[in-house]
């Protein structure tokens, strides 16, 4: 740093020959006005020129203190005279209030803007919302004061050596004591600056506590302010700038210094002696910098080096405490030249930006310049350069002054570059020690720098002129002027940066540069950014590369120009690069350019045009596809039709829409119908349904004529096609169809499905209106539409919770394992649940389907017939087990139960006759063990109900039943006689009319005659009904004949016998019964076997026939077994099997049950089949045998 005098002036009192003392001096804050009190006058500069502005004649003793408030609009004057005046920016005179003793200083509050005042032993506040002026008494003569920059506390210097910290109201805060008289304080951003009569500057912050190290300055300061960082002090023997710690960087020798403070917005300072003098310096700040790449180091607050990334704005800040004088910066290391040393630091990781240091190397020699290398230090003194730091030092001298030192690797050998006064330039390599001259220049050396390869040297002479050699050769290659710096690009070896003019150029190779304005000086080049040294701060410009990638195309230089682009070029300058080496079929250099900009499109192209290329095709043809993409069409077409591709061109005419021409190239025949369905694509395209379809069907394209018709909504053209086609264009019918289907017609694909007869699809099409009845019915008189019907019918029912005609409907649509799964289920919840009734339900709509499946499997699998008829039986013995078995639950688990006391006890023994002692599950033994013996004791069947408490004995009994189990016990034991009623309950035989044992048998057979008796379904009770089968030889329609025939009447009856009685012997007449015959326990048992004469006795009221499957089609009858022949023993008690299921009942009891229920409490169906409403949807899908269908042959 350095002050050169702007101007002086010697201010004299008016009339006189003496001079006034100029005690006190301030700046406006934008800079403009330079106000002094010197004598008893106020006086305003103009800081620029020091021309006087104003002289102000106010006061009347000499004015001690000026202060200029922080918005710029006032500043107060305070003299010997006791008064303060307030100023406006103009000039005038606003108001004045006044103090009992001299005014000392002045300082306007940098926050509130309130301005205190101090006399001699007082100081007040004064601001312009309030009027009066309050006055705070100190003890001491006060000399100076300062605000806190946040406007919070207030410093008070009195000549008794104490500083006064106040807060902003004016209470004492803290007292700071020092051994002589302060003159001067003042505040930095961080702490309190306290200077006493004994030379001393001190640091303390606001609580009064001492934070840096004490400075003796050598001079008793009377003034002290700040300069950014720095610190003026001014006072008896001239005025100084220290550093921040109070190191002094610049002394001046003065007499007297009353005042000394910097301009805000100008670089100059000004200066006022007791002399009466008034100097205005202007502040010169000389750059300390070095420069490496990215990384640039330099000189802030004189004692400060602050490395910064120039990519990244990453700042980093070495504290040095003393005044920085030379910085070098190479690779990792930065030298810091001090007074007294040199200080090395190096980088502690390599991306980072930390620094430690490496090592102090004394040295107290003042040098032009200091060079860092990677392993040493330079310095340069004229025309010697010396390495320090080493035991054995090195040193060269060269024939002149030394310029400018490059450091930089020649051959993998660090060397570095001199420019000399005279124009040479010196290579020097400091590990082995050689020197040599490398070439020489017309004139002085300014700067110089080596590109990337170490190909090139560029080198710019005091003259402005720049000139670039070809190192190696030393070769002249050309020369710039008006040039003042240089820079090689760290990343491409082609590319120089040239400053000088007020412009910064860009020069690629020999061509001519492209020119931007720039201020300030280029200092380094990297990729696309330019480092420019402006106003002692370092920029970083992006610059433009787009005109040296140009240059590179206009010559088809692509690889030169794709090195220069990557520096970095707009989108735009990529797509060019890429297009014009797609026209020379430099394929990787487009390739590459086009992956910068993105461009999938043309990457596409160069795979496939590379691929086609290099299999033989022809470079015209190659040519003009590129031409194409471009834009190029007329040109494209002719290099097809010269290269004989007219396909490639007729491609051309027909994307371009040019179709007359297209079809002049194909003419007529297939290439015209091609071009004509083109021509109805481009119709589509561009919204024009209508013409469109009509060139499909002009081409004959039939299915892309539908769907287009279809897709824009063309009801009435659809259906006026399907009536001209006839049947026999079944695939154009189809598409028709499909495309009245997608347009919302369903009427009409059906119609038209109908007449192709594709009835699959016209089922399908009533699904998805939901017309069930019309589906239904198509899968009745269609098997093929029984999968597409059922199917959805099923899926819809399982999401409307309707599990059990879901089932049905997987089974019907031959989905049999998800039928059986969904069964499971079913079964498993309702037994779970405790419903017995409904698994009963379950098993039975089970068996129907197996029967149905056995009808339909008939002659054709033999052994899946065979198979699904056992899985009938076994499920319609379960079903008859959870019907029963839902009475027999109840009774055990509710306290009242409405069935009959022998009909639970017959619904228990036909439960356990037909599950022996593997009962399915839910059914518990001892339900069915202690329901027996609960009906047994309440008919007085006291055997009976013992047997049955000895078995539950035998049985885990739960805990909630245990209690009344006991009861039953006691009761049993304790009432009637042992033989009781048991063979009231004991059930008969109408076979052998024999009754049977009380206890359940483990068969449901007479133990006698082997007869399977029939039960009836409420009550469970043996009904009087024998079966019977017909002789051999007997088909079942003779038997039905034979029954209904009536017999004929008895001859001999009707002869006249007088009254006698006449016995014959040897009638020939057969009037053998074999329903009464006696049962003989040797003969063989089971069903009654009836000749011809015995089913023409038979009265078909006491006949009754169960069919098995009569709900089943006609076409399944055939592999049903046989129907069941019954014989009622009681006529007058009539029996009836339920139509659906063939469940026998009383006719009595059945009609109670239709008329009470409405239907069969087995089946769940209707007292009539078939009843139901003509227009309703079916809940179960038609055809759905709801049980073993069972009929009466009546």
């Amino acid at each position: 740093m350095r002050t050169v005098p702007k101007w002086v002036n010697k201010i004299h009192e008016a009339d006189k020959i003496e001079f006034s003392s100029v005690h006190t001096i301030c700046y406006s804050p934008d800079g403009t006005q330079l106000v002094i009190g010197a004598g008893e006058k106020v006086m305003v500069y103009d800081p620029r020129d020091g021309s006087l502005v104003q002289l102000l004649q106010a006061h009347k003793g000499a004015v001690h203190a000026v202060a200029y408030c922080g918005d710029g609009k006032k500043f107060a004057s305070g003299s010997a005279d006791k008064n303060v005046i307030i100023w406006t920016s103009k000039m005038e005179g606003v108001l004045k209030y006044s103090h009992s003793e001299a005014i000392q200083c002045l300082a306007y509050n940098p926050v509130t803007y309130h301005l205190a005042s101090c006399a001699l032993s007082d100081f007040a506040f004064w601001s312009a919302e309030v009027k009066a002026v309050q006055k705070y008494r100190v003890t001491g003569r006060i000399t100076s004061c300062a605000w806190a920059p946040n406007g919070q506390y207030l410093a008070v210097g009195l000549a008794i050596g104490a500083v006064s910290i106040r807060d902003k109201v004016g209470e004492e805060m803290k007292r700071i004591t020092r051994e002589a008289a302060v003159w001067a304080v003042n505040f930095t951003k961080t702490c309190l600056i306290v200077s006493d009569w004994n030379e001393t500057l001190s640091f303390y912050n606001v609580q009064g506590q001492p934070i840096l190290k004490e400075r003796n300055i050598g001079i008793a300061a009377l003034s002290v302010s700040m300069l950014g960082e720095l610190i003026l002090v001014g006072g008896v023997g001239g005025w100084a700038v220290l550093t921040s710690e109070g190191v002094p960087i610049l002394n001046t020798p003065q007499e007297w210094v009353w005042s000394i403070t910097p301009s805000p917005s100008l670089a100059t300072l000004a200066v006022g002696c007791q002399d009466g003098t008034l100097w205005c310096y202007q502040t010169v700040f000389s750059t300390v910098h070095g420069l490496y790449r990215e990384r640039y180091a330099y000189r802030e607050n004189m004692t400060d080096v602050i490395i910064q990334h120039l990519t990244t704005g990453t700042k980093v800040r070495i504290k040095c405490h003393d005044r920085v004088q030379k910085i070098a910066i190479y690779k990792h290391r930065l030298a810091v030249q001090l007074p007294e040393r040199v200080v090395v630091y190096e980088q502690g990781d390599v991306e980072g930006m930390l620094y430690r240091v490496k090592e102090k190397l004394p040295q107290k020699t003042e040098c032009s310049l200091l060079v860092a290398t990677s392993d040493a230090l330079l310095l340069c003194q004229d025309t010697k350069l010396s390495i320090i730091g080493r035991r054995i030092p090195k040193t060269w001298t060269v024939p002149s002054p030394i310029r400018y030192v490059k450091v930089t690797t020649l051959y993998f050998e660090e060397v570095l570059l001199l420019g000399l006064l005279n124009g040479q330039i010196w290579q020097v390599e400091p590990r082995c020690g050689s020197c040599k001259l490398v070439l020489s220049t017309p004139g002085s050396v300014r700067c110089l720098d080596v590109s990337a390869a170490r190909a090139r040297l560029a080198v710019v002479d005091d003259a402005s002129v720049a000139r670039v050699y070809s190192l190696p050769t030393s070769e002249l290659l050309y020369t710039e002027d008006n040039v003042s710096s240089v820079s090689w690009n760290s990343w491409c070896d082609e590319v120089l940066a040239l400053s000088g003019g007020g412009l910064l150029a860009v020069k690629a190779a020999h061509f001519p540069p492209a020119t931007q304005p720039l201020l300030g000086s280029v200092v380094g080049f990297q990729g696309g950014r330019v480092f420019c040294l402006q106003s002692n701060s370092m920029h970083t410009i992006n610059v433009p590369l787009s005109h040296a990638v140009h240059q590179y195309v206009q010559q088809k230089m692509f690889n030169e120009a794709y090195a220069v682009a990557c520096l970095g070029v707009t989108p735009l300058d990529w797509e060019r690069l890429g297009e014009a080496a797609l026209e020379e079929l430099a394929f990787e250099v487009a390739r590459k350019a086009f992956q910068r900009s993105e461009n999938l499109i043309f990457l596409s192209l160069i795979d496939h045009l590379q691929e086609r290329f290099e299999a033989g095709e022809k470079r015209a043809v190659i040519v003009g596809e590129v031409l194409a993409y471009r834009g190029h069409y007329a040109d494209a077409t002719r290099a097809f039709r010269g290269a004989g591709r007219d396909d490639r061109a007729l491609d051309l005419y027909v994307d371009l829409r040019m179709f007359n021409k297209a079809q002049e190239l194909v003419g007529e025949g297939e290439g015209g119908t091609a071009l004509a369905r083109r021509r109805a694509e481009w119709a589509r395209h561009v919204n024009e349904p209508r013409a469109a379809a009509e060139m499909y069907l002009a081409a004959g394209d039939v299915r892309r004529a539908a769907q287009l018709m279809a897709e824009s909504g063309r009801r009435d053209m659809l259906i006026e096609l399907a009536r001209k086609l006839d049947k026999g264009s079944s695939d154009s019918l189809r598409y028709v169809a499909e495309a009245l289907a997608t347009a919302g017609e369903p009427a009409a694909a059906a119609d038209v499905y109908q007449r192709l007869g594709d009835y699959r699809k016209v089922a399908q099409l009533a699904v998805a209106a939901g017309e069930w009845p019309r589906a239904f019915a198509l899968a009745r008189e269609h098997a093929e539409c029984r999968r597409d019907v059922f199917l959805p019918h099923a899926h819809r029912m399982a999401r409307e919770n309707k599990f059990v005609e879901a089932q049905k409907a997987y089974h019907m649509g031959g989905e049999l394992d998800t039928a059986r799964r969904v069964f499971s289920i079913l079964v498993n919840n309702a037994v779970a649940e405790e419903r017995f009734g409904d698994a009963g339900y379950l098993y039975h709509l089970l068996a129907a389907q197996c029967l149905e499946t056995a009808g339909a499997a008939h002659g054709r699998y033999s052994r899946t017939a065979a198979t699904s008829m056992r899985e009938y039986s076994h499920n319609w013995r379960l079903a008859r087990v959870y019907h029963a078995y839902e009475a027999v639950h109840r009774c055990v688990h509710e306290p009242f139960s409405l069935s009959q006391p022998d009909a639970l006890l017959n619904a228990a023994r036909m439960v356990l006759a037909l599950v022996a002692d593997q009962p399915p599950p839910g059914v518990s033994m001892f339900c069915l063990y202690l329901c027996l013996a609960k009906q047994a004791k309440t008919l007085n069947a006291h055997s009976l109900a013992r047997q049955m408490l000895d078995k539950i004995l035998a049985l885990q009994i739960p805990q909630k039943l245990q209690e009344s189990v006991e009861l039953l016990i006691l009761k049993s034991r304790a009432g009637g006689s042992p033989d009781g009623r048991d063979d009231d309950v004991s059930p008969l035989c109408w076979r052998c009319r024999r009754h049977a044992a009380p206890t359940p048998a483990p068969a449901p057979r007479c133990l006698h005659c082997k007869h399977t008796p029939a039960y009836s379904l409420p009550s469970h009770d043996v009904l009087p009904l024998v079966q019977f089968v017909l002789a051999e030889g007997i088909s079942y329609e003779e038997a039905l004949e034979l029954i209904e025939r009536t017999s004929l009447p008895d001859i001999d009856a009707q002869e006249d016998t007088g009254g006698a009685e006449v016995l014959r012997i040897n009638h020939d007449v057969d009037e053998y019964d074999p329903f009464l015959d006696k049962f003989d326990e040797e003969e063989e048992g089971g069903p009654v076997v009836c000749s011809r004469s015995a089913l023409v006795r038979l009265s078909p009221a006491s006949v009754v026939v169960v069919q098995a499957g009569a709900g089943a089609g006609a076409d399944n009858r055939a592999g049903l077994p046989p129907p069941l022949l019954y014989r009622n023993m009681l006529p007058e008690l009539p029996v009836i099997p339920c139509p659906h299921c063939g469940s026998l009942f009383y006719l009595e009891d059945y009609e109670v049950l239709l008329v009470t229920k409405g239907q069969c409490p087995f089946c769940r169906q209707a007292g009539e089949r078939g009843a139901r409403e003509p227009d309703s949807a079916p809940s179960t899908p038609p055809g759905d045998a709801a049980g073993a269908g069972l009929d009466s042959w009546r």
